[in-house]
């Protein structure tokens, strides 16, 4: 199971970005390569996001740590 993406900053050079279903991938901004797993951990992370294709447009769903669902827009 994925962790939460949770506090951990990124190294220098870094940024992130979130996939369609939710998954996050990381990039390194000089060698533009991109990983599924968090530089500084090793660990996949999840957003805690998704997107639903039965949502309207601009809608995602978000789950707390306890599991509950919200919406976002």
């Amino acid at each position: 199971m994925a962790a939460p993406l949770g506090r951990d900053t990124l190294p220098e050079h870094w940024s992130y970005g979130v996939c369609r279903d939710g998954r996050v991938f990381f990039i390194n901004d000089k060698t533009r390569g991109t990983t599924w797993l968090h530089p500084r951990t090793g660990e996949p992370v999840n957003s805690g996001h998704m997107i639903r294709s039965d949502l309207p447009r601009g809608w995602e769903e978000g789950f707390t740590e306890e599991g509950a669902s919200y919406f976002i827009k």
